[in-house]
């Protein structure tokens, strides 16, 4: 990749070439919907707590009980939309 470098009174500026950035949108746009769906839907600790309304260690005791499947990438701690709709339904009919 060619970078152009510029120092000027304004400090240290950055200029990419236009075709390479058109080459990334176009790569960007390739990527199937599917795979791109899937990662935003992932939901974080800091979700679940403004879902369900709970604190933070409620959160990490429905991990230790087994009741939440986390998924662990790079140190974050992450969960599916379908692991946390199949808590909902067991908490529902345990409630019942």
């Amino acid at each position: 990749m060619k970078r152009i470098f510029i120092m000027d009174d304004d400090g240290l500026k950055e200029y990419v070439p236009l075709e390479l950035l058109q080459k990334q949108k176009d790569s960007v746009i390739e990527k199937p919907a599917e795979e791109v769906s899937t990662e935003e839907e992932l939901l974080t600790i800091a979700d679940l707590v403004k879902k369900f309304k709970v604190t933070r260690p409620t959160i990490y005791a429905w991990m230790n009980k087994g009741l939440l499947n986390k998924i662990t990438i790079g140190g974050r701690v992450l969960f599916h939309p379908d692991d946390i709709n199949e808590l909902i339904k067991r908490m529902r009919t345990a409630s019942s």
